[in-house]
C-alpha cells in the first residue's frame, strides 16, 4: 500500500464516467435519495405519512412494474428494500431511478423545489459523472455553457411552444438510457430550428431552407451564420443525411447528436433573443 493510500490521499478522477458508474458516484446519488426521500421517521407515524407512501407507490408501480402489495411495512423495511435494488442495479437503471425521482418528486411537497436536483448534481460533478440534468432529465452533456444553451431552448414560451417540444424531444432521445436514439434526436433538434423560423417569418409550412431565406428580413443575422444552418439543414435532409436511411444506425454517434443538439438549441436562443 502506497503512503498516500495509508493517509486517505487518492488521485483526483480524471476520466468521465459515461458507461458506468463506480461506488463512489452509486453512493453519492444514494446519498442525494436519503436526505430527500429516503431518512425515514418513527414508525408509529408510518401510516399517516402520506407523503413517503405517495414516493413508494410511485416506484414501485412505474419503476419496479410491481404491486403496491409488495411494498414492505414500515419506514426501514421499505428503504432497505429500495437500497438493495440500487446497489445492485445497472448503472443505466440508477441514472433513470434518478430520473424518475427528479421528474416527479423533485418538488413541494416531498422536497423543498430543486433541493433533491441540486444534491445530485454535487455528486455527479464531483465524482466526474459524464452526465448532467438538463430539462429535468440525465444527459450526457457537462459543459456549463452547453447545458445552458440547452436548458434555455427547452424552456421557451408559448409563443414558441412548438419549438420547445422539439427540443424537449430531442434531449429525451438524446438522454434514453441505455440506447440513446441519437439519429431521431437530430432529427428533433433541427425541427426546433424550423419551429421557431417559422414563427419569426411568419411562413407556419414553410421548409427550415425556405424559411432561412426571409429570415434576415425579420431580424438582424450575418449571412454566413444563416449559411450555415442551411448547410447544416441540408446535412439532415439530403440523401445520405438523418432523415433518410441511407446511413446506418451506428453511423451516428453521441458526438454527432451532442453537436447537433447543443448548436441547434444556440441557434434557436439567438433568434428568440434577436425577436426581443
Amino acid at each position: 500500500m502506497k503512503f498516500s493510500d495509508r493517509l486517505g490521499i487518492t488521485k483526483p478522477k480524471s476520466i468521465l464516467q459515461l458507461d458506468s458508474m463506480d461506488n463512489d458516484l452509486r453512493n453519492g446519488l444514494w446519498q442525494a435519495c436519503i436526505e430527500s426521500f429516503f431518512h425515514g421517521g418513527s414508525e408509529h407515524d408510518y401510516a399517516y405519512d402520506n407523503v413517503f407512501r405517495a414516493i413508494m407507490e410511485a416506484i414501485y408501480v412505474d419503476v419496479f412494474k410491481s404491486t403496491t402489495e409488495n411494498i414492505p411495512h414500515g419506514y426501514q423495511n421499505g428503504i432497505r428494500a429500495i437500497r438493495e435494488w440500487f446497489n445492485k442495479a445497472e448503472w443505466f437503471d440508477v441514472y433513470n431511478f434518478v430520473e424518475f425521482l427528479i421528474q416527479n418528486f423533485d418538488k413541494q411537497p416531498f422536497v423543498d423545489d430543486g433541493a433533491f436536483s441540486w444534491r445530485v448534481f454535487f455528486f455527479l460533478e464531483r465524482e466526474k459523472s459524464g452526465y448532467r440534468i438538463v430539462n429535468r432529465l440525465l444527459a450526457p452533456i457537462t459543459d456549463p455553457l452547453e447545458i445552458a444553451a440547452v436548458s434555455d431552448a427547452a424552456k421557451l414560451g408559448a409563443k414558441y411552444s412548438n419549438a420547445r417540444e422539439h427540443m424537449g424531444s430531442a434531449i429525451a432521445l438524446f438522454s434514453q438510457k441505455p440506447n440513446p436514439d441519437y439519429r431521431n434526436s437530430i432529427k428533433e433538434a433541427i425541427s426546433a430550428v424550423e419551429a421557431v423560423a417559422r414563427v419569426i417569418t411568419g411562413m407556419p409550412k414553410a421548409t427550415l431552407g425556405e424559411a432561412l431565406k426571409e429570415l434576415s428580413s425579420k431580424i438582424a443575422i450575418h449571412p454566413s451564420m444563416k449559411e450555415a444552418m442551411n448547410k447544416l439543414y441540408g446535412y439532415t435532409s439530403d440523401a445520405s443525411g438523418i432523415r433518410h436511411a441511407q446511413r446506418g444506425e451506428s453511423d451516428i454517434d453521441e458526438a454527432e447528436a451532442k453537436f447537433m443538439i447543443v448548436t441547434c438549441s444556440a441557434f434557436v436562443n439567438f433568434c428568440v433573443q434577436r425577436m426581443g
